[in-house]
């Protein structure tokens, strides 16, 4: 009896510590849904070179069309914001603001068109056609004021030789021209700043603002001041970046240039902007002197909006909204459409964003969280003796303790020389690998239950695995991961090694009960002596193919969905408000309450296998900290109630027709065995 219960006894030290691990998780989860649930709003804007466009064609200025876009036919609010990119020279040539010209060209115009410089103090000797290079390339702007834009834009930004005159002619016109050695392709793409009237406008019709912000090649720390220094003046609110690359970050110094970036945002109190899916060298390095401070846009790109219906880009905004937790949604308008057209398109999908229960009407930056010390410590102490536990399982004894030691020591002293990052990942992998098999391993047994046992124990496995979640919460939960600029880069290892203990230990119990490992290797003999069949191969194939798909499946990134499958997702998404994973309720959780109703002994045991599967994907759930935790909760439960509904009606089709079948193919077994047999006899 003392033998008995003196294990259970050294192993309450190690319930205690995962007991504590997990509170002290679940503590740092209910801070941040509090910081979550303030949040619950997005940002819905357009792009404002766009609306300029779609006004245009509806012959009317932005100043008309802008009221028009603001209500929708019942008078509530359509956009609360606009994205203003930045424009290029180019896009004020198109618009008819200025022209550019090479010197060939202006030469001339300076020629034909009877114009002569007037603010010069001292002519040249050639007269004023000397002062048209044909090697430099001419900015002819209609106001000194725009003149002098573009002339501090580009002396600011490039190292070319730059000089501004005025023109004149009979008439009494003036001319403002700005001389540049820049060349012209790439004068053509200068980014020329933000127009404060513009600016002015979009504040004035109360919608937030934020900007994108175009590159050049000679970034200093004054070119730095000059561009970012004056946008909290013009209303912006966030601060993102247009090009791939962020400004100087191909250049030596950007280790530098960057915190002075990042010191121009925050005295200004502006957040960064993150652009979802749009990959920018030298963001995340900006960011973390940034804090983290930011907003994240999921946008829809001119390329893409041809391709999706109406139907999809409203799921789609929907789900990033809710599921992703985006900060800014910037839609795009579709060309050719009325501004009633318009209308009626910007509020099915502001409807389809309401519907998941987020606000439209504000831009919220991410939650500033980070992990506290004693919480990580106390989270690496669960995860040691959940390593401990899980070596007892094997039957080891001082190792089950050693080796978990050595891992904590380990992870203790990369927290001393501060690399605490390295020490959160490695023991949030431990988490997803050790208590999903905690959960599975101790349920699993060759003897069958009852099913409302059944369904308790599938309950208590999904709880065990949850513990794991709870400590991926409790050490990641921090403003980097909940941006996605920081993600958990152990999914696959972490979900394929769960797999794979449990794996062994359920061969390892096998062996076991079969009298040791020479039953293992006997039957591992016997299975290779076996000739080899077409159905063995497609057996292998398929068993093969399936974990190839489902590691391909699992991940922050995946392979693509099918437009049936999308369209199932939809129908969940609309019934459920919070899509289940498809894995967990149509497949792993089934069959792992087959397992558990009948047991591993009738050779279910690869039904175990099959069923962690859903154990190690519930976990993966939480890995993504960009999701808001209520989402992970509510597709977790939703996820396990289908599949228990599922997995019930799976097993009475087994125990009613599925027996009934079977009982007939026995009995016509049974009959052609005894008419060969007699077959035999009348031979004999």
């Amino acid at each position: 009896m003392n033998r008995k219960f003196k294990p259970e006894i050294w192993r309450l030290p190690l319930y205690l510590l995962i007991a504590a691990g997990v509170l002290a998780s679940l503590l740092v989860g209910m801070q941040r849904m509090a910081l979550e649930s303030t949040s619950k709003t997005t940002l819905l804007s357009l792009e404002w070179g766009q609306l300029k466009d779609t006004a245009a064609r509806n012959g009317q200025t932005v100043e008309e069309a802008l009221p028009q876009l603001l209500k929708d036919a019942a008078g509530k609010p359509l956009i609360s914001g606009v994205v203003y990119k930045e424009p290029m020279l180019v896009d004020w040539q198109n618009g008819g603001y200025l022209q550019l010209a090479t010197g060939a060209q202006l030469l001339n115009d300076v020629r034909q068109g009877g114009w002569e410089i007037v603010n010069v103090e001292e002519a040249p000797a050639d007269g004023d056609e000397a002062l048209v290079d044909n090697n430099h390339n001419y900015v002819l702007c209609y106001d000194e004021a725009q003149q002098q834009v573009v002339f501090d834009n580009l002396q600011s930004k490039t190292s070319a030789q730059n000089g501004v005159y005025t023109l004149t002619n009979v008439d009494d016109e003036l001319l403002y021209v700005v001389s540049t050695t820049y060349p012209y392709t790439d004068l053509a793409a200068l980014g020329i700043g933000f127009s404060a009237e513009e600016a002015a406008l979009i504040k004035s019709q109360g919608l937030e603002l934020a900007v994108q912000v175009r590159s050049w090649p000679s970034v200093t720390a004054e070119s730095l001041d000059f561009v970012f220094g004056g946008l909290a003046a013009l209303g912006v609110q966030a601060v993102g970046f247009n090009d791939n690359e962020l400004p100087g970050v191909n250049q030596t110094n950007w280790p530098e240039l960057s915190k002075h970036l990042a010191g121009i945002l925050q005295r200004q109190n502006l957040p960064a902007m993150s652009i979802e899916f749009f990959k920018q060298t030298g963001l995340q390095s900006f960011l973390q002197q940034m804090q983290y401070d930011i907003v994240r846009m999921h946008p829809v790109s001119e390329a893409e909006l041809p391709k999706l219906s109406d139907t999809r880009l409203q799921e789609r905004f929907a789900l990033a909204a809710n599921e992703r937790g985006m900060d800014v949604m910037l839609l795009r308008l579709r060309s050719g459409q009325t501004l009633a057209d318009n209308v009626e398109y910007i509020t099915a999908v502001r409807d389809a964003i309401q519907a998941k229960g987020v606000a439209t009407n504000h831009m919220t930056v991410v939650p500033d969280m980070s992990i506290y010390k004693p919480v990580l410590a106390l989270a690496l102490l669960a995860v040691w003796a959940g390593g401990v536990l899980l070596l007892q399982s094997f039957g080891l004894r001082k190792s089950a303790w050693l080796l978990p030691c050595l891992a904590l020591a380990l992870l203790a002293a990369l927290l001393v020389i501060g690399k605490g990052y390295l020490t959160q990942k490695l023991a949030a992998l431990a988490a997803v690998v050790i208590f999903p098999y905690l959960g599975v391993a101790g349920a699993a047994r060759p003897e069958g239950r009852s099913l409302p046992a059944a369904i308790g124990v599938l309950c208590r496995i999904t709880l065990t695995s949850l513990l794991g979640a709870a400590l991926v919460v409790g050490t990641l939960s921090e403003r980097s991961y909940m941006s996605a600029i920081n993600t958990f880069s152990g999914v696959k290892a972490g979900q394929l090694g769960a797999l794979l203990l449990i794996m062994i230990y359920l061969l390892y119990q096998l062996a076991r009960e079969h009298g040791g490992a020479g039953y293992l290797l006997v039957g591992t003999f016997r299975l290779l002596q076996k000739k080899v069949t077409i159905g063995l191969v497609l057996a292998a194939g398929a068993a093969a193919a399936l974990l190839l798909y489902y590691m391909l499946r699992t991940g922050n990134t995946s392979v693509g969905v099918s437009d049936l499958e999308r369209s199932f997702r939809a129908f969940l998404d609309k019934v459920l408000v919070v899509r289940p994973r498809t894995k967990e309720f149509m497949f792993a959780h089934p069959l792992m309450l087959v397992a558990l109703y009948y047991g591993y002994r009738r050779r279910l045991w690869p039904l175990v296998l099959l069923g962690a599967i859903g154990q190690v994907s519930l976990v993966n759930t939480f890995e993504h900290l960009h999701t808001p935790l209520l989402v992970s909760l509510v597709r977790t439960a939703n996820g396990l109630i289908l599949g228990i509904v599922l997995g019930v009606v799976l097993i009475y089709l087994l125990k009613y027709p599925g027996g009934w079948l079977l009982r007939k193919v026995q009995e016509v077994a049974r009959l052609a065995a005894e008419a060969e047999m007699k077959q035999d006899g009348g031979r004999a």
